[in-house]
């Protein structure tokens, strides 16, 4: 367990007495000092940074220590399980990516999780899943790619970072969609994809952006599409590609990392700590970080957070069933 900052004291002296008056956001609205963010990844990850950056952020907002408790194991199952059957009393707090849930949902059977143990506050930090290629490739479009795959049946790889998980939901739907033979590789990891792509032992490569943004801009690697608009990518010749959906097929992925609590969690509690990340959302250091990762913070309310996922909860299952299993 990782502390962050120390908590920051809302707190107002009135003269001859000293009465305290705790504020709104004050550590008297839930009934602990600390809040422990669950992030079920190892330390020093895309999730973990992006949790680190939230969470000192919410300090300045809750006036409470925040402390990051990094539970990993199981593709973030293990983590994720433990925080949402943690105390319903909003001191707990889950931070994962709605990809990553998806994921072990779909391709781990068995698990004691569903979408109905827990409660949504709300999406904060969204990034899309994209294809890319080495620009060696010569693919002026994700067009191009489609006819060099039609062409050559058989021939054609689609790298992805696991057998199970976003990116081969992604790679599957775009090989069913579009009625491709091709072949999926899937590597052990994010960082051996990356090393194909930059060595080109893949036509292409399904990854989470904004992995691989740095070779792009350099002209080395080429976005052919994307899972979901890069309008807000801190790179202007990517807003306007493509997406999946766009180009008329019902493709949607992403990761957008979000802040869960257990389901019997009260309404107020669960609207307080809404209020609390979506302030963190606007905190100018939080910005920045996110510039610099590749995309600022976006804030999506709990429901519109919850329909989405749900959404994507299907789409996972169908792709699973008809293009995985």
């Amino acid at each position: 367990m990782i502390k962050l900052m120390k908590p920051v004291a809302l707190i107002t002296a009135f003269a001859a007495g000293v009465a305290f008056a705790a504020t709104p956001g004050s550590a008297a609205d839930l009934d602990c000092d600390t809040i422990r963010m669950v992030v079920p990844w190892k330390a020093g990850g895309g999730t973990d940074r992006i949790g680190r950056g939230l969470a000192a952020a919410l300090e300045k907002q809750s006036g409470k220590s925040v402390i990051v408790d990094n539970i990993s194991g199981a593709s973030s199952a293990t983590g994720s399980i433990k925080a949402v059957q943690s105390k319903p009393d909003g001191c707990t707090l889950l931070m994962n990516g709605t990809s990553e849930i998806l994921a072990f949902m779909t391709f781990t059977k068995g698990l004691p999780f569903s979408l109905d143990d827990a409660r949504f506050v709300g999406g904060f930090f969204t990034t899309p899943t994209w294809m890319l290629a080495n620009r060696e490739r010569g693919y002026k479009d994700f067009q191009a790619f489609l006819d060099e795959a039609k062409a050559n049946p058989g021939k054609v790889t689609i790298g992805v970072g696991g057998a199970a998980g976003a990116h081969m939901v992604m790679a599957a739907a775009i090989k069913g969609a579009y009625d491709l033979d091709v072949r999926i590789v899937p590597y052990s990891g994010g960082a051996d994809l990356t090393k194909a792509l930059l060595a080109n032992q893949v036509n292409a490569g399904v990854i989470h952006s904004p992995v691989l943004l740095k070779e792009v801009k350099a002209g080395l690697i080429d976005v052919l599409t994307t899972g979901s608009s890069l309008q807000n990518i801190e790179y202007p010749p990517l807003k306007d590609l493509p997406t999946l959906e766009s180009m008329g097929k019902p493709i949607s992925v992403s990761a957008v990392r979000g802040i869960f609590v257990p389901k019997d969690t009260p309404d107020a509690v669960v609207q307080q700590l809404a209020t609390w990340t979506e302030a963190a959302t606007k905190d100018p250091e939080f910005i920045e970080f996110g510039k610099k990762f590749g995309f600022p913070p976006e804030w999506i309310p709990g429901p519109e957070f919850e329909a989405d996922m749900r959404a994507g909860e299907a789409f996972y299952q169908s792709t699973y069933d008809k293009f995985i299993k």
